[in-house]
């Protein structure tokens, strides 16, 4: 019954180790050099809608293949919800590995 309880520590241990590498390799490719910052993700959206798009919207989530984005108006939620699949063009491959599946506008702050 000892030695039965001395090999499942080693196994324990074994895979406590391997976990814990496991972890850093995770922890490792989401440090912060593979995140965008809000500044990024904003001059990225600049380019994409152009300026007087940008004035007017502001991406404000980015989770799961999907951006939020605010407008400030029923004008430009239209106006860019038309071009959604021109922007998302744009946006491809500009996320750092991101994969921008949809858009979608809402009317709210843009501050």
């Amino acid at each position: 019954m000892m030695r039965r309880d001395k090999d499942k520590t080693r196994e324990a241990g074994k895979d406590k180790k391997s976990i814990e590498d496991i972890l850093k390799r995770v922890i490792k490719t989401l440090g912060p050099e593979k995140r965008l910052s809000e500044e990024d993700i904003i001059e990225i959206w600049k380019e994409a809608v152009g300026e007087a798009g940008a004035s007017h919207s502001r991406p404000v989530s980015l989770r799961k293949s999907n951006m939020i984005v605010n407008v400030d108006g029923s004008s430009w939620l239209y106006e860019l919800t038309t071009k959604k699949r021109e922007i998302l063009k744009k946006l491809e491959g500009r996320l750092k590995g991101k994969k921008l599946k949809d858009i979608r506008f809402r009317i709210g702050e843009i501050k």
